[in-house]
Parts: structure tokens; sequence; C-alpha cells
């Protein structure tokens, strides 16, 4: 199963929005608030109904009690766009062209909603969401306390935790995931199994519980797990939101490293994420050439003035995209070392407050009395024109952070 196309209307910071996947690593960026969780929940939302030990068909009614469930809203008008009222629409569509569609309208006595015609015809295939938040410690008793409506978690993290409780796969199919696991096993040290309703990583030193590792191992040792069972194999789809968390850059790079592996084994996968490292990591081997065309997509999640709809731009690499709020924001500490270090040589007063106002009116300035530009030597020009000043950026960034 690959996902091709998302379409999303009036749905929560969306007006009319419109994405178009790779089949490999899809990378959503973005300031807090434009959404970039809401868009894989909503495609999980609309795919988890097939996943295994579920019915093979689902209706309306079962797409509506998932959006729910994965949401948890107070009712469906939080998912409606603030300035827009009425309706809200979601439609996935597959490689194969077929669609999964979701469309609610809000009855006139603005509680009650009605189901518009769906259809849903991509079919049953395996797909897993991993949560910011890791579930290895809470694992234990964790699914019979949500299904006894004791926790208030939303429906990612149960059925997280019921893909993990899969038993681990056997011979020539275990034989095929080992080459997945290989890299995994090799940061953690050792192999993950579950013993019981523990999870243990059995180490050359002796084995340890899995709550008492760090939590970006945690994280890590799910992943592995959810290969070894199988959740995630050949022809499935990962969601992964905020990968980073909890991670040292040294770990971030070997994540990288794995996804990327992940896709070459027939894995779809989609990000959402705010770290350097890890979304600079993937473009440069989109950039280099590193790995096939099209084997990574990036998608800049904006807002074009404040509180206006989110809009969306994507490209193939990052420095292809028009915004980038996370190179923006290094570019911006890269500006006030400069600044702060030539002040310092100097001998001026380094304070915050007047440094802050001695950048602002320079750039204020600056855009307002544009300089001709200088002719650079072929070693500066980096993708040409339109790129030069982003890869200026992005050189400049990285001096800050050697620095």
């Amino acid at each position: 199963m690959t996902i091709s196309r998302l379409e999303l209307t009036n749905f929560t910071v969306f007006e009319k929005a419109s994405f178009e996947f790779c089949p490999g690593i899809n990378v959503l960026i973005g300031e807090n608030g434009t959404g970039k969780s809401h868009v894989l929940k909503a495609m999980y939302s609309m795919l988890s109904p097939w996943i295994p030990n579920r019915r093979q068909k689902a209706d309306e009614a079962d797409l509506e009690q998932r959006l729910e469930q994965v949401f948890r809203p107070e009712d469906f008008r939080s998912l409606v766009h603030r300035r827009l009222r009425g309706d809200f629409g979601i439609t996935l569509i597959d490689a194969l062209d077929r669609k999964a569609e979701l469309h609610l309208s809000l009855e006139p006595d603005g509680r009650s909603w009605t189901s518009m015609p769906s259809q849903t015809g991509i079919e049953k295939g395996r797909c897993v969401f991993v949560p910011p938040r890791e579930v290895l410690a809470m694992y234990r008793g964790f699914i019979a306390a949500y299904e006894g409506r004791e926790l208030d978690f939303d429906a990612t993290y149960y059925d997280l935790c019921k893909a993990l409780s899969a038993a681990p796969l056997r011979g020539e199919r275990a034989e095929k995931a080992q080459a997945m696991l290989a890299p995994l096993e090799q940061i953690l040290g050792g192999k993950v199994v579950l013993e019981g309703d523990r999870f243990l990583v059995k180490q050359a030193d002796g084995d340890t519980e899995a709550h008492l590792l760090a939590e970006g191992l945690r994280k890590i040792a799910s992943i592995a797990y959810l290969v070894a069972n199988g959740s995630l194999t050949a022809n499935s789809v990962l969601f992964w939101d905020e990968p980073e968390a909890g991670l040292n850059p040294a770990l971030v790079t070997k994540v990288v490293d794995f996804i990327r592996t992940l896709t070459a084994s027939g894995v779809q996968v989609f990000l959402a994420s705010h770290d350097y490292l890890l979304v600079h990591r993937l473009s440069q081997a989109a950039e280099y050439g590193q790995e096939p065309a099209n084997f990574v997509r990036f998608f800049s999640l904006y807002r074009p003035k404040p509180g206006a709809a989110v809009e969306v731009e994507q490209g193939g690499d990052l420095f292809s995209l028009g915004h980038n709020a996370i190179l923006d924001e290094f570019a911006r500490y890269y500006d006030d070392e400069q600044e702060l270090s030539a002040r310092a040589m100097r001998g001026e007063e380094t304070s915050d407050a007047p440094v802050k106002k001695k950048v602002a009116k320079a750039r204020s300035a600056s855009s307002a009395k544009p300089k001709a530009a200088k002719k650079q030597p072929k070693s500066e020009r980096v993708g040409g024109p339109k790129t030069t000043k982003k890869a200026s950026a992005k050189r400049g960034t990285k001096k800050a952070i050697r620095a």
C-alpha cells in the first residue's frame, strides 16, 4: 500500500490543502500550530480501520468513530476550521487511484452531524503510528486500563501498544527482517524481547528492563520490536511524530540511516519534525544523489499572515522550499552570534535588548534598500540563483554550530 495524495477541506487549521506524496520518506516541517500532527493523524484515521485483526471493510460510521478516537475532540465542531462553518472533508488516495473519503456536514442545530456519501476503496494494509511520547515505559497494564476506559490517551497510544503485543516473526520472515533490525540492535547493544508483560533488552552483560533505558533508547527499542514482530514490513506505512524527541544528535543521525533502510525495504514513511539535523540529513541525501530520485519529499506548512489558514509548499529537498521555519531560526541565531561577537571584539555593551534593536534596525534597512548583488565565484553558487541565498545561510549556520 502506497499513499499518493491527501486532500483536506475546512479541516482544523487548513481551509484547502493538498499533499502529493512520494513512495519513500515524506517530511512535514513548520512552526508549532501549523497542523503537522493533524496531517499524520488524519491519514492514520483513514487507514487504521484496515490494520490487522480488524474488519476487512469500513463504512462511514467506522471512519467517523476512528477520527473521534484518534483526535479526541469534544465534538466534531472542534475539527472544523475556526473561520469556516458547515462541513469538513478528508480524502486519501493511493497509488492505484483508489480513495478513502470522509465528509461530515454540521446540521442546523449546531450539534449533530451527517455523513455525506463516502468511498472506502483503499484495500487493507498495515500502518503504524508512533506518537511523540514513547510507550514502552507505560506498556505494562496499559491495554487493559485503556479498554476499561481508565486512561485519557488518544487511540494512537492504544494501537501502538496492541501492535507491540504481537509475537515476533519466525523462520524465513524473521531472517528477512534481520537486515532492518541489525542497526537498531547495534544502537541498543542487544535484542528487544517481550517476557510476560515486560519489555527487556538482552545485552551482553545482562538484561535491562525497558523502562530503565533512556527515553530516546526506549523509542528506538519500540521501533525495533515493531520490525521484529512484522508490524513494520514491506508494503506497510509508518507515521512517526517527532522521531527526534529524546534523542541526542549522534542518535538522530543513526535514526536517519535506519529510516532510509526502512524505505529501501518497502516501507512508506511519514515524519513530522522540528529537528534541524534530522531534516537536513535527509535533504542532504537527496541533494547529493545518495538515494534514488523521488525517495524523499518535504512539505513546509506555514501561515502567509497571522491568523490565516495554513498553506502547504512542497519540494524534493529543503532548499527548494521558500518557507523553512527551522532554517530561518538557525539563520537568525547566526546573525545574532555574528553581531554579539563583533560588539564584544569592539568592547561594546552586549546586553540582549540593544543588540536585538540594532539587528532589527539593520534588517529593516536592508529590506528597504536592497543592494545590488555581488557576483559570486562559481564555488559559491549552490543550486543556481534561486538557492544561493539559502545555501549561504546553511553554510553560515554550520559555521555557527561549529563555533
